[in-house]
């Protein structure tokens, strides 16, 4: 009888241990989300669809689960309005609140009439080199720099002189001095452009526009995720300018060459009160002067020592004959014998 109880015991302790590791099991695993999962590679500032984007169940955090855009809210963000990409979307990846834009957040992005709402600025596409570009992401602040100028001659000085017929080579003897004729002389004048370089404009960077390359996988067997078109380069850069240094940046990418220098984020409140240095600029007179300048310091220095160096000392010092003026007495009229 004894032995039946401690049995019956034993299994309700069992049975209470299995009971309460399977909850605290339960109560530990993280919950399950119907996640919103990109299906196909999407280029930033792209509209998005429904076949873009799948629904895949994943148990996450809570924490990590506010990132996310859940099945529910996917279908509401697309039956509310536009949804656009804001950043590269990859095949695979869950999308993130903070990479797509709804609503009239959505129309901004794609429309830069509707993202400016200040009438004093203007976006301006600014071409660029990504060789020599620096590294620039939207919201950077940019000084724009304006270049213009070769060291070359535009037109070169020539003297034409009209040459006589080539049976004329002397005059004939015994005739009439031969007249030549007068010379014809064409002068033009030979004009240099000077280049000169300043800093035009400072700006925020709200896009970066890059090459769509054709993806050579899209439409092959096996590939049907892929997409037509992938991104490559950047060949400009979408800077928001004051409308005041607008037609500058205008007129320096039609007749020179615009390059974009990053400046630092804490001059962002001083480029957007317009309080930032004025740039005096570097033309060839100030090339010269600096490059001249060192030299006439060194050549000054060198003829100073050299003459301090030939200046005579008390121990070379030739001596000096002192010189000694004449004069003549005075002459007694008396003693000057008379003419005879």
């Amino acid at each position: 009888m004894k032995r039946s109880i401690q049995f019956i015991l034993g299994l309700i302790l069992a049975g209470l241990a299995f009971v309460g590791v399977v909850a605290f099991g339960f109560l530990m695993r993280p919950t399950t989300y119907d996640v919103a999962v990109v299906m196909a590679d999407v280029p930033p500032y792209t509209q998005m669809t429904a076949e873009m984007v799948a629904v895949d169940t994943q148990s996450v955090s809570g924490a990590i689960a506010d990132k996310y855009i859940l099945a529910e809210e996917w279908q509401a963000m697309l039956a509310a309005g536009m949804v656009v990409a804001v950043e590269p979307l990859h095949t695979g990846e869950p999308l993130l609140r903070e990479t797509i834009a709804t609503g009239e957040n959505a129309y901004k992005v794609r429309r830069l009439a509707v993202a400016l709402t200040d009438p004093d600025l203007t976006v301006l596409a600014v071409p660029v080199d990504a060789d020599t570009m620096p590294a620039i992401y939207a919201g950077d602040a940019v000084a724009l720099f304006f270049s213009a100028g070769q060291l070359q001659v535009q037109e070169i000085t020539t003297d034409v002189i009209t040459v006589l017929p080539a049976t004329v080579n002397a005059p004939p003897v015994l005739q009439q001095p031969i007249i030549r004729e007068q010379a014809e002389a064409f002068t033009d004048t030979a004009r240099l452009r000077l280049p000169l370089t300043k800093r035009i404009a400072e700006g925020l960077v709200y896009r970066l526009n890059r090459e769509l390359i054709e993806n050579p996988n899209y439409g092959a067997a096996g590939a049907e995720n892929e997409p037509q078109y992938v991104e490559g380069a950047v060949t400009s850069i979408d800077v928001v300018v004051h409308v005041d240094v607008a037609e500058w940046v205008a007129y320096a990418l039609a007749h020179g060459k615009v390059q974009l220098g990053v400046l630092p984020a804490v001059a962002i409140p001083q480029l957007q009160a317009g309080t930032l240095t004025e740039s005096q600029g570097v033309t060839w007179s100030d090339v010269e002067e600096m490059f001249f300048a060192p030299r006439m310091q060194e050549l000054q220095a060198e003829q100073q020592k050299a003459l301090e160096g030939h200046q005579p000392t008390a121990a070379t010092a030739q001596p000096v004959t002192p010189m000694v003026t004449p004069e003549a007495a005075p002459v007694d009229p008396a003693a000057v014998p008379a003419q005879p």
